[in-house]
């Protein structure tokens, strides 16, 4: 048979544009090549070997080069121009994966003396990171700066004194059962940054003897929303008297310091425990308690007191903890640990550490969200149909079936298209910027600090730069972005001005790039009135703002109410049960209610869902601890309000575009809690930190505490509320298998003498143990300390799965802090571990 010529040209020319569109459709899935180094980087040319005439370049990293992973640091960089006049930008690469190069423009006319601040993220590995000044893409000048990392476990503590020496030394000595030993670092005012993203670093600040005027405007502002994040800041008394304190703003400590008393040494010992023969009065700061809890009281005035300020606390002890007789009879080192207790978890309102659950939310988005299998089944049952038996019969009816090879290339052609284009329609043919955030607020304003991930998303290849309003602190995330997101992409190159800039962002065919930013933002204003009442949380909570706030819940330790929403200016009347969770469940599905899927009874669908399981996720990843897991309670030791904005905060530009906008906003409020009457403080209301221990080993989670041959001291003491604390009942409960309830506990017991403690072993030598004997409860010895006499009282020996109650509780609770401090003993050669859940039910006055 002799083919028409036509008709193989035909064929050719069809089969021609069947590989032309295969090809043209793969090159579009592949990202532009971008070099040899996918890295933005610093040194675009040589490196010079010296400066130009007449230009001076330094760097230093602030905090004294201390830094956290995953946490941003503040480098000065000090300029100084007598040459002719140089404009440029100060660069470095960081970032934890290495794949950021931050920017800040620089200007230096002759004569002038100018000082930058760059701010990064130090990568995971190395000491060192090189500072790069380039004008018109040359360097001019590199200068190294070192820094010491820390990871995210262990205690950073920072010292602003006048003789740091002797508060360091004694810092220097606290252990941390789960980390390494704390970091102590001698700061002077100077090196304290201006924004708060680079407070990170610090756990603690203790302040000592300096005028507190020494800060400017901006670091007071950055030290209260490090404060409110969660930090600790501790003022101790010493030579400089009140008026060293007169910068500090008053809602911010506990008690305005107005005068210098003489402590009795018995004043003290709420917070020293025993007092040695040899005591004299301290000179203490004193004043009015104008909020929070007295620790220790002379006169009728606080000379120690604390406040919660947001999620974090603000403590004043108005005398010197390095009193000769303090430290020569050894109170110093438990009161030290009672002030500076090491960190119970790592987690944070703004999630530094572990990022990654939230770029993987990114994703959550109908236009990068796999395609419905419907269609897709529908699509493929057509391709089948038409190309086989359809295509087979209409040609046999026309009686043209050498016509298959011509007819079939052009259907599956014709597919290609179909299929091509029912992808654009799913993905849209605009770019696409997804936010999550978290806002962290405070009560009473409206001045908050984000946390916001940015996920670009291109229906095509291309570059694109971003603007973000602000003065935005962007990065690369902490744990990378996710498979699928950004493969074959650059880095990120990103300028600090305002607007924050990112430029020549690449972003593959159909793929989405994620951001991490850090920056200020305006946040619902909240006013709350909340008490504790017996068992109950009441009170009131009104939205002062002009946003409405979605979905809203009230989280107080384990309990949870939903609010709804609460429109602008309205209020919500509260009145929760403190019973908490017996059953274990997660913070989410307290809130939400239980998960449903597609395709369930009265399950969500498309966006509602998507939506649903985007605010699930980012509730559990407030509640997980990368090392102890979740236990399905929020990083606070007070009520925190939960909401939501429904919408992006943060207003992107896309320069050239005008991209379509979503995403969510989760608002974290932590509110201030009062109690009056009696009150129940249930095992999740109370908070424990480790004042000593001498065992061989010891560790605490959570959950479990875990001793070897020794003993340990830990202190038990209510979240933080207004007023004395009377008790009139300490439950104790161990191995019962929740922390929540304690069953009854029967009788109550009576604590007796505890026998002298056993000689401390010679260097080098270990302690005998003693065998248990046969009726052996698997538990260590409990004591517990009489704050009336500072000795320490035997209890009865503990029964798993059982609760006691002590009689007279008054005399082991200190009033003003409500502590309970136990001492557990372990003089068997096998370690021990157990759960203990403390109850403190009392009269708050």
């Amino acid at each position: 048979m002799t083919l028409n010529p036509s008709l193989v040209r035909l064929a050719r020319i069809a089969a021609a544009a069947w590989v032309a569109l295969i090809l043209v459709a793969l090159a579009a899935t592949v990202p532009a090549a971008r070099g040899a180094n996918p890295t933005p980087s610093p040194f675009p040319s040589s490196r010079p070997t010296q400066l130009p005439a007449g230009l001076t370049f330094d760097a230093r990293v602030l905090l004294d080069g201390h830094v956290r992973m995953g946490a941003w640091m503040a480098i000065e960089v000090s300029l100084a121009n007598d040459g002719p006049a140089l404009a440029g930008e100060v660069r470095l690469v960081g970032g934890t994966q290495g794949r950021t190069r931050f920017s800040v423009p620089v200007d230096l006319p002759t004569t002038s003396r100018k000082s930058y601040t760059l701010y990064a993220q130090a990568p995971s590995f190395g000491t060192s990171l090189e500072v790069a000044l380039v004008v018109d893409e040359r360097v001019v000048g590199v200068r190294k700066v070192a820094f010491a990392l820390h990871d995210s476990l262990q205690l950073v503590v920072g010292v602003v004194a006048e003789q740091p020496g002797p508060i360091v030394g004694a810092l220097s000595l606290l252990t941390d059962p789960n980390a390494a030993r704390p970091a102590v670092v001698a700061l002077d005012p100077a090196m304290l940054p201006v924004r708060p993203e680079a407070w990170a670093p610090l756990d603690r600040l203790v302040w000592q003897d300096v005028d507190a005027s020494a800060l400017s405007a901006e670091q007071l502002a950055a030290l209260r929303t490090w404060v409110a994040g969660g930090g600790r800041l501790l003022v101790l008394g010493g030579t400089g008297g009140p008026a060293a304190l007169a910068a500090f703003p008053d809602d911010l400590l506990p008690y305005r310091p107005s005068v210098t008393v003489d402590a009795e040494p018995a004043e003290l010992r709420p917070l020293v425990g025993s007092i040695p023969e040899a005591a004299t009065p301290v000179a203490a700061l004193a004043g009015q308690l104008g909020r929070g809890r007295a620790m220790a009281e002379s006169g009728g005035m606080a000379i120690a007191a604390d406040s919660s300020y947001g999620s974090g606390t603000v403590t004043i002890v108005g005398f010197d903890p390095s009193t000769s007789w303090l430290v020569q009879g050894g109170s110093s080192s438990g009161l030290w640990a009672r002030l500076v207790p090491v960190r119970s978890s790592t987690r944070t309102p703004l999630l530094a550490a572990d990022d990654s659950g939230l770029v993987s939310l990114l994703g959550q988005l109908p236009a990068v969200a796999l395609p419905p299998v419907g269609g897709l089944l529908l699509l493929l049952l057509g391709y089948v149909v038409l190309v086989g038996p359809v295509n087979y019969l209409v040609l046999r009816r026309i009686d043209r079936r050498e016509w298959a090879w011509i007819t079939m290339p052009l259907l599956i052609v014709g597919f290609t298209v179909a299929a091509y284009a029912y992808g654009i329609s799913l993905r849209g043919s605009e770019v696409i910027v997804n936010q999550i955030a978290v806002v962290r607020g405070a009560p009473g304003t409206d001045a908050a600090q984000a946390q916001v991930y940015f996920g670009v998303f291109s229906p095509t290849r291309g570059e694109y730069d971003l603007r973000v309003p602000g003065g935005a602190l962007l990065s690369a995330p902490f744990a990378g972005e996710s498979w699928g997101q950004g493969v074959g992409s650059s880095g990120l190159d990103v300028v600090q001005t305002d607007p924050s800039r990112v430029r020549d962002l690449a972003v593959a065919y159909g793929s989405l790039r994620a951001i991490r930013g850090d920056t200020p933002i305006a946040a619902p204003a909240v006013e709350a009135e909340l008490r504790v009442e017996g068992k109950r949380l009441k009170g009131s909570l009104t939205n002062t703002s002009q946003r409405s706030l979605l979905s809203s819940a009230l989280v107080l330790g384990t309990s949870v109410v939903t609010l709804g929403d609460i429109g602008p200016g309205r209020t919500r009347t509260i009145d929760m049960a403190l019973a908490g969770d017996v059953f274990g469940r997660a913070l989410s599905e307290r809130i939400f209610g239980v998960q449903t899927f597609p395709g369930g009874s009265g399950a969500l669908t498309g966006t509602a869902y998507l939506r649903d399981q985007v605010r699930r996720q980012l509730v559990d990843q407030l509640t997980y601890d990368p090392f102890f897991g979740g236990n399905g309670t929020l990083p606070s030791d007070g009520p925190v309000l939960l909401a939501w904005a429904g919408e992006p905060l943060v207003p992107v530009e896309v320069e050239g575009n005008e991209p379509q906008r979503t995403g969510d906003a989760l608002f974290y409020v932590p509110l201030a809690l009062r109690a009056s009457g009696q009150v129940v403080f249930t095992p999740d209301l109370v908070r424990s930190s480790v004042v000593e221990t001498n065992a061989q080993f010891f560790s605490k989670d959570p959950f479990n505490i875990s001793i070897g041959l020794g003993s340990a001291v830990l202190a038990y003491r209510p979240i933080a509320f207004d007023g004395r604390f009377e008790a009139t009942r300490v439950l104790l409960a161990f191995n019962t298998g929740g922390m929540t309830t304690i069953p009854d506990p029967g009788d109550e017991v009576v604590p007796g003498p505890a026998p002298s403690p056993s000689p401390t072993p010679s260097p080098g030598a270990t302690a005998a143990p003693v065998a248990p004997p046969p009726n052996w409860s698997g538990l260590p010895a409990v004591e517990v300390l009489d704050v009336e006499t500072g000795e320490w009282r035997r209890l009865p020996e503990p029964v798993a799965g059982t609760a006691i109650s002590i009689r007279n509780p008054a005399r082991y609770v200190d009033a003003a802090s409500g502590t309970l401090q136990l001492r557990f003993v372990n003089d068997r050669a096998e370690g021990v571990g157990f759960q203990l859940a403390v109850q403190l039910e009392g009269i708050v006055r």
